[in-house]
């Protein structure tokens, strides 16, 4: 049977209002379980209890990938042409182009592919998402079995700490407190109770929920992928990814530049033609120019740049799935985050206090034990309370319900936790009732007297106290003393704060009713925000960036986060309910309020939130760590999951992991992500501009009577070796003072746009060109070479002309990569500031030329010749010229000529 028919026939059982026997019956069970027969028929029927979270790829498939782009397949063909004019002029150096050109292409598949196989391999090791074993009753017997032979039908034993692996219904429990926050994203436990008479919502219970207090047996009803958790895995495997902004980009680029060699070969192809050259001369002189045109060099650079980036995001705590995804960061307009545990701590701790009429900051303990009522109010919040103590070390660890383990942290600060539970005897307790809405425990004093202490929901407390502790006095409460608790806890309510009462009395037995109690105080308690995401909220709105919060909590609680936050000022916040009923058109409509936030939302509603930002052409990320963030995560421009407390799904869909589950570390990520593509934008700029003096020899040979200026072989000693590593300096250079103070680039800026065509095609490539060719003809000149003369290539003329012009190319491109460390500003100050790749860069382009020119075992090889002295003062003042033009470009672009920009 397929596993589609399985999911379907699981689907099938819905169990909503069926009785417990109804409910046994329709998944073939009793209450003793299944029997070991039954067990392997249901396993036929309904496959393994697992989920796919991550499809793993052949790493033969994945290194295939890396040759398939459109730029490594620009490449090869580059490198297919000059094989094959290599076989029409073999002497001619074409068949180390073609050779460079392929181990170019394949060394960058290599980096690419390792860094990718490597967060493969990570992906797999998160694969332990369902507990390895269960205890389940088979044949009226409990037994301990794998959780993947787990069926409908099966009856689950489960207590504090475990974590559930099916969907079920709970029959029997005993305070079952779960925190299914990787479902729904509520941070607040959730409460179940057992099947009374038929099956409500709150007697279910979701695969992926961990039990944070009580025991209970389920009833499983679905396994597997037809779960909640599996259904939304199979939703997000559903979702389609678009290219980034990078790829779409570089594409574009690729095209331009594919079309731009193309023509320019093809037209001085036929104008060689029309001048009577050969056909194969003209054949292969176009093969050159279209080479020249391809900039070897960008490929293995831009790759570098990203991987480069990429390990620095990793030392910041956000690592990198997929490199192109650093730059797609830089360019989003909108962050739809998630609140619990993203924006805030997924701990709550005491926020505020209202005792004496009076409120307290809960961060002020100075103003606490000031109060009268702070003795008691301890005492209650440390002994009517079952958090256990375990000891890690030197340091004490507190365990429970997270709001007991907040009392018990805020008393532990104050007056001690422990040492106020060593001075009572406990005797009684009433643990929580989801019913009654308060728990009480009774102690003995060291003088034997009994201690009641309650706390509980504010207006269930309130309805059992007669009298109020004030100013270190219990009097009667007053009936406008009453209404103004009430409203206080209201208050409290309305800013998403969780509010408990607290309340006390001496009793005469250990057992005595939780009447007539003596009022202390309210506790208001939040999932407070992360102390460092207000300063990277306010960073993301200076840099242009809008936050949308997209909760699964209630709409107080996430109003009053994104108030504290600064997200929004006056938040318009609005329900799954209410979002449910909108159309698209509405829905896009209502996004342009930049006050809007969203509670109680679905999975599904999330991905329908980030579709809309798609659709209103905005770049779109989605952080999250549950599975009902996996669907967003997967269609958003880019998808960051938590790495400390996110789901296996989550973290498959992403294409970024924050190993430090921190908002914060986003901010520096995208400062990172605008810091890569203005340097790539840079280093191509820079790339580009030597392809002039690359391309103008061959048509100047083509068209007049005079020696190739720069051979074959030159041309790939400055795409391969000189430019390289300034380019890559280029890429690490550190982000601009502005980068976060700018708003996100628009989507229709290109990243090589025409003004950059200008800038390298039309401004300093000619220049470099002209002052080649200048010390070219000034070298020719003084060895008595007439026009039209003809020149050997293995004369010693020859050798110095060609190196002086291939000398002239690289001197100007150390005033090009200089020019190049800023886009608008001044370079000047970059003169002078370090950056160990340039600086090492620099040093190899003067080596190298030096080599080549001074030592006599290169000169055949590179056709160059030793330099006179007398040429080299012109040479050296080639990059400050290329400089200075370049500095006059940025003062007048500055002066509002934006057309000069690039």
């Amino acid at each position: 049977m397929s596993t589609s028919q399985h999911q379907s026939k699981s689907r099938a059982i819905n169990p909503i209002g069926l009785n417990r026997q109804q409910l046994l019956q329709a998944l073939q069970s009793t209450e003793q379980g299944l029997t070991e027969a039954q067990c392997l028929r249901l396993q036929q029927q309904y496959g393994l209890n697992q989920i796919s979270f991550h499809r793993s790829q052949s790493p033969w498939r994945m290194l295939l990938q890396e040759f398939t782009a459109l730029f490594p397949l620009l490449l090869l063909g580059a490198s297919a042409l000059s094989f094959f004019a290599d076989r029409l002029s073999p002497d001619a150096g074409y068949d180390l182009i073609a050779l460079a050109l392929f181990i170019v292409v394949v060394l960058n598949a290599l980096v690419s592919f390792l860094q990718n196989y490597k967060v493969e391999k990570l992906m797999l090791s998160f694969l332990d998402y369902i507990p390895k074993q269960v205890a389940l009753l088979r044949d009226g017997s409990l037994q301990i079995v794998d959780a993947k032979q787990v069926v409908p039908g099966d009856i689950l034993s489960v207590q504090e700490g475990d974590k559930i692996p099916v969907d079920g219904v709970l029959l029997e429990g005993e305070q079952l407190v779960l925190d299914e926050s990787i479902l729904s994203g509520e941070s607040e436990p959730v409460i179940k109770t057992a099947l009374d008479s038929k099956v409500q919502e709150n007697n279910l219970v979701s695969s992926g929920a961990t039990v944070l207090k009580g025991s209970g047996r389920i009833l499983t009803t679905r396994t597997g992928r037809s779960t909640r958790i599996g259904e939304i895995s199979q939703l997000s495997q559903q979702v389609t990814q678009d290219l980034t902004p990078m790829q779409l980009e570089l594409t574009h680029f690729v095209r331009r530049i594919t079309w731009l060699a193309l023509g320019i070969g093809t037209s001085f192809f036929l104008i060689g033609f029309f001048i009577g050259n050969p056909f194969w001369t003209n054949l292969i002189f176009a093969i050159g120019i279209i080479v020249a045109n391809v900039p070897e060099g960008l490929l293995p650079t831009v790759t570098l740049a990203l991987t480069q980036s990429s390990v620095r995001m990793g030392k910041r705590n956000a690592l990198v799935k997929h490199i192109l995804s650093v730059e797609t960061l830089g360019s989003t307009t909108v962050i739809c985050t998630d609140k619990t545990g993203t924006l805030t701590r997924n701990k709550l701790h005491v926020e505020s206090l209202f005792m004496d009429f009076t409120e307290i900051d809960g961060h002020n303990l100075a103003a606490y034990a000031a109060l009268p009522g702070a003795r008691p109010a301890s005492e209650i919040m440390a002994l009517c309370n079952e958090v256990i103590v375990t000891a890690n070390g030197s340091q004490q660890q507190l365990h429970g319900d997270p709001t007991e383990v907040a009392m018990a942290e805020f008393v532990n600060r104050h007056s001690g936790y422990g040492a106020i539970r060593k001075r009572f005897q406990p005797l009684h307790s009433r643990p929580f009732d989801a019913e009654l809405k308060y728990m009480s425990a009774t102690s003995r004093t060291a003088g034997g007297t009994l201690y009641m202490t309650v706390k509980g929901a504010s207006g269930v407390i309130l309805d059992r106290c007669s009298e109020v502790h004030s100013e270190g006095l219990v009097r009667p409460m007053r009936d406008t003393e009453r209404e103004q608790l009430t409203d206080q806890a209201r208050h409290y309510a309305n800013q998403g704060l969780r509010v408990l009462a607290l309340a006390y009395r001496v009793v005469d037995s250990a057992d005595a009713d939780e009447q007539g109690l003596i009022f202390v105080g309210l506790v208001a308690m939040v999932d407070p925000p992360r102390p460092e995401v207000a300063a990277a909220v306010t960073a993301c709105h200076s840099a242009g960036i809008r936050i949308v919060v997209m909760s699964g909590d209630k709409a107080e609680t996430v109003a009053y986060i994104a108030r504290k936050l600064g997200i929004v000022k006056t938040p318009r916040v609005i329900e799954g309910a209410q979002l449910s009923g909108m159309s698209d058109a509405e829905l896009r409509t209502t996004l342009q309020d930049d006050q809007i936030l969203f509670a109680r939302i679905a999975p599904e509603q999330k991905l329908n939130i980030v579709q809309a930002f798609k659709e209103l052409n905005e770049v779109v990320a989605v952080t999250g760590d549950g599975v009902n963030d996996a669907p967003a995560l997967k269609r958003a421009d880019i998808g960051i999951a938590m790495g400390l407390r996110g789901t296996d799904v989550a973290k498959e869909a992403s294409d970024i992991i924050l190993l430090d589950d921190n908002f914060a570390t986003i901010v520096k990520a995208v400062e990172e992500g605008r810091a890569v593509y203005d340097n790539i934008k840079k280093f191509i700029t820079y790339i580009l501009t030597s392809n002039i003096p690359e391309i103008l020899p061959f048509i100047a040979y083509v068209l007049l009577p005079i020696p190739l200026p720069i051979t074959v072989v030159q041309i790939l000693a400055i795409d391969l070796i000189t430019d390289i590593l300034p380019a890559i300096g280029l890429g690490n250079e550190p982000p601009e003072q502005d980068t976060m103070q700018r708003p996100p680039r628009r989507r229709d800026e290109r990243l090589v746009s025409y003004r950059s065509f200008i800038r390298s095609y039309a401004i300093i490539g000619p220049v470099e060109a002209a002052l080649s060719f200048l010390v070219f003809f000034l070298m020719l000149d003084s060895g008595g070479w007439q026009w039209s003369q003809p020149l050997a290539s293995d004369t010693l003329l020859y050798g110095q002309a060609s190196g002086a012009f291939l000398a002239t190319i690289i001197f100007c491109q150390i005033g090009n990569v200089m020019a190049c460390r800023s886009n608008r500003q001044s370079a000047l100050p970059y003169l002078l500031r370090f950056n160990p790749w340039i600086l090492s860069g620099l040093l190899v382009e003067v080596v190298f030329i030096l080599s080549i020119l001074y030592i006599p075992l290169f000169h055949r090889f590179f056709s160059t010749a030793a330099l006179p002295l007398w040429i080299w003062p012109i040479i050296l003042l080639a990059p400050w010229v290329i400089f200075s033009i370049e500095e006059l470009r940025k003062w007048l672009v500055r002066r509002g000529v934006e057309y000069l920009s690039v």
